[in-house]
C-alpha cells in the first residue's frame, strides 16, 4: 500500500517557468519543521529519517533555509514507511497552522475575509515552495483554488502526492482556524492523484466529496464561504506583513544574485572585495550571505570568477594594460595566478586571447 507514495509520475505541466529562487526548485525550511514535529510526535527521530533522504535536519528546519525539492520529495515515502501511516499527507496536514508560516501566516490571520486569505496563498505561495503555483479562479458562483505542479526534464513531478495532500488539507485547516469554524469545508475537491489507500481519511479530513484521477488539483469554495469574515481581521497589519513577504521575495529573487555580482564587478578594479567586506556592506552576516547564495545554487567564489572573466576579457580587448596591471586589477597577487586562471577559463593564455581579439576585432 505504501508503494503508492513511491510513484512520483503524473500527467502535469512540464517545467516551463523559472523558479522564484534560481538554480533549483525549493521548499522553505518551515515545511521541513512541520515534518520534523510530526515525526517527533510519533516517537521517531527525524534526524535519522532526514538523513536517509540526504537532508541535514538541523539546517533544513531553519525558516530561511530552502531545500531542493529533488531531495525533499524522497522524504515523504520514508515518513510513510517509518510511521506506518498510509495517508501520511493528510496526517501531516493537521500540523499546518497559520503561525507556522511566519509573515505569510500572520498576513493570512489578519486578512479581511477568507477570499483575501486564499488570494495571499496564491500570491505568495512560492515562499512555501516554488515547485508549483497556486491560482484563484472566480466563476461567479464559486471560487476554485487550483494548484499546478512543475516536473523536471524526466517528467518526474517535483512535489509528490503526500505533499499536496498535506498542503490542501493545511489550507482548509487554516481557513477553519481563521473563521473559528471547525466545520468549514470546500464544496468539493478534485485531485490529480490515484485513489488513495484510505479514501475515508480524505473524506473525514476535508468534510466534502473528493474525486481522484482528475486533470488538476482543485478545491471549490462556495461564494458565501469565501466572503466570510476572518475573526482576527486587521487590514493595516495584513499589509505590513505583505511588505515583509515582498521584501523577502525581492531579496531572494534573481535580482539578489545580480546585485552581488555587480558589487563584486564594481569593486574589483579597486582591489578584490572579500566576502566578509561584501557581507558587511550589505548589512548581513557572512554566514547569511553565503546561505542566500547557496540557496540560489551559486557562491561568492563563483561570482568572483565570473566577474574576473568579464573584466579580463574587457581589459585584454580594449586596453593596452600589461598582464601585471590586469592581474592587480583583478585581485591576483601576481600575473602567474591570473594566467593560470585564464587558461582554465578559455583554454588559452591571456596573450593568445589578446592576439586573437586584435586580429579579429568586433
Amino acid at each position: 500500500m505504501l508503494s503508492l507514495y513511491a510513484n512520483l509520475f503524473v500527467n502535469t505541466t512540464i517545467l516551463d517557468t523559472n523558479p522564484l529562487f534560481p538554480g533549483t526548485h525549493t521548499t522553505g525550511g518551515t515545511w521541513a519543521r512541520i515534518i520534523s514535529e510530526c515525526l517527533k510526535d510519533q516517537g521517531i527521530d527525524p534526524v535519522a529519517v532526514f538523513s536517509r533522504a540526504g537532508i541535514d535536519h538541523d539546517t533544513a528546519i531553519q525558516p530561511d533555509h530552502r531545500i531542493p525539492d529533488s531531495k525533499l520529495r524522497h522524504l515523504y515515502p520514508l515518513c510513510a514507511e517509518v510511521t506506518g501511516i498510509d495517508c501520511f499527507g493528510i496526517h501531516l496536514g493537521h500540523y499546518v497552522k497559520a503561525h507556522t508560516f511566519h509573515a505569510l501566516g500572520l498576513a493570512i490571520l489578519a486578512s479581511r475575509t477568507v477570499a483575501d486569505a486564499l488570494q495571499r496563498f496564491a500570491r505568495y505561495n512560492a515562499i512555501i515552495s516554488d515547485s508549483g503555483r497556486v491560482e484563484i479562479v472566480d466563476t461567479g458562483d464559486y471560487w476554485i483554488f487550483q494548484g499546478t505542479l512543475h516536473c523536471d526534464s524526466d517528467n518526474t513531478r517535483l512535489i509528490p502526492y503526500p505533499a499536496i495532500d498535506a498542503f490542501f488539507f493545511g489550507v482548509v485547516n487554516m481557513m477553519r482556524e481563521i473563521t473559528d469554524d471547525p466545520e468549514f469545508a470546500p464544496l468539493k475537491i478534485e485531485r490529480n492523484r490515484p485513489l488513495p489507500v484510505d479514501p475515508a481519511a480524505f473524506l473525514e479530513a476535508f468534510k466534502c466529496p473528493c474525486q481522484y484521477e482528475c486533470e488538476a488539483d482543485k478545491m471549490f469554495f462556495r461564494r458565501e464561504d469565501i466572503e466570510r469574515p476572518v475573526r482576527y481581521a486587521n487590514e493595516a497589519l495584513a499589509r505590513q506583513h505583505d511588505a515583509i513577504i515582498e521584501a523577502f521575495i525581492t531579496q531572494m529573487a534573481p535580482e539578489f544574485e545580480e546585485r552581488i555580482y555587480h558589487e563584486i564587478l564594481n569593486a574589483l578594479p579597486n582591489g578584490e572585495i572579500s566576502a566578509d567586506k561584501l557581507a558587511e556592506k550589505l548589512n548581513m552576516s557572512l554566514r547569511k550571505l553565503q546561505g542566500k547564495l547557496q540557496q540560489q545554487n551559486t557562491s561568492y567564489q563563483y561570482l568572483l570568477d565570473k566577474a574576473r572573466r568579464e573584466l579580463a576579457c574587457k581589459y585584454l580587448s580594449t586596453t593596452h594594460y600589461s598582464l601585471t596591471d590586469i592581474s592587480f586589477l583583478l585581485g591576483y597577487a601576481n600575473s602567474t595566478g591570473f594566467s593560470r586562471a585564464f587558461k582554465r577559463w578559455f583554454k588559452m593564455s591571456p596573450s593568445e586571447y589578446r592576439q586573437q581579439r586584435t586580429a579579429n576585432p568586433k
